[in-house]
């Protein structure tokens, strides 16, 4: 291939904790051209053109998916960056175009066949990755403190601070501690002894329950909160050994304070858009793409989850 893999960016400004323009930013930086984005109405393109182009980002923007999809823009993939409730539509819209996908966790809402349409997508040749960040944090962290590095043996604990209440919060959250628990416990990861302890405005919950692979069986706690405090607080913990998330408001730039120490490690949204951008280079020059077997697991596991809470709340 003698030129840069083309992509498009759905969703790209940054309304309510949008990626958009820091995803196009970082595909540039690794090596694709971001030709075109769009917005949900015309009255947001010039808002989203202006956040790109001050991140060095010179798009041509369009009114909606379809308007930008219907253009002869001989695209190699598209970034899906939208609210989750549209994503079905747009993956349909990209895998009708033959284009490869980037898509914001998670994949599709509950209950959806996020499986037939992973498969679907690898059938027809065409990468389909998720765009979960935690494990490329997990693996800079444990670079530096190796503590880290062979996972959890006992104990598993994280807590997030998502925006909304009730099952809003799973679905912007549960992505992360299920991608970390796959890196950590490999495929054949299940939950079992589910329990949920909301809390009276369900603004909050916890989730209790154990994980379990081939090899190991460990006891899971995940809590979720959501708050006013920017930016949003994070941490997970192996065996009681803490983590917590630092992000400098003055640059963005990211660490985890273990114990006494503060780790800064490079920003894992950038880590995980140059492996995407590695992996379009492989697969746009004839590489199969990889099988989406972790896909769908996280898929399915995030659908049981969901589903269970939803029984947790009636």
């Amino acid at each position: 291939m003698s030129r840069a893999p083309r992509m498009a960016i759905i969703g790209a400004r940054r309304a309510r904790q949008g990626l958009g323009p820091f995803v196009a930013r970082d595909l540039t930086r690794a090596g694709c051209e971001v030709t075109a984005f769009c917005t949900s109405n015309h009255e947001t393109v010039e808002e989203a053109g202006e956040q790109l182009l001050a991140l060095g980002v010179n798009a041509r923007g369009f009114n909606s998916a379809q308007e930008l999809l219907a253009e002869t823009l001989d695209l190699d993939g598209i970034a899906i960056l939208s609210p989750t409730a549209c994503h079905a539509e747009h993956l349909a819209l990209a895998l009708e175009a033959g284009l490869h996908v980037l898509c914001e966790k998670p994949l599709l809402g509950p209950g959806s066949a996020a499986s037939d349409l992973a498969l679907e997508f690898h059938e027809r040749g065409l990468l389909l990755v998720e765009n979960c960040q935690w494990p490329a944090a997990l693996t800079a962290l444990a670079k530096e403190d190796e503590r880290f590095a062979h996972g959890p043996q006992e104990s598993f604990s994280m807590g997030l601070a998502p925006e909304g209440r009730g099952l809003v919060l799973l679905q912007e959250s549960l992505s992360h501690p299920i991608s970390i628990l796959q890196e950590c416990l490999g495929p054949e990861l299940n939950f079992t002894e589910l329990s949920w302890d909301w809390n009276l405005d369900q603004s909050a919950v916890t989730l209790a329950c154990n994980a379990h692979s081939s090899e190991r069986l460990i006891s899971v706690r995940i809590e979720l909160a959501c708050t006013n405090i920017r930016p949003r607080p994070a941490w997970f913990e192996f065996d009681n050994l803490r983590a917590e998330r630092e992000v400098r408001e003055e640059d963005y730039s990211i660490g985890f304070r273990v114990e006494e120490r503060l780790i800064p490690i490079l920003d894992p949204l950038s880590t995980h858009l140059s492996h995407f951008a590695g992996l379009l280079h492989a697969t746009v020059e004839g590489c199969p793409p990889p099988h989406p077997k972790p896909l769908i697991q996280r898929a399915a596991l995030f659908c049981a989850l969901f589903q269970d809470a939803q029984r947790s709340t009636s």
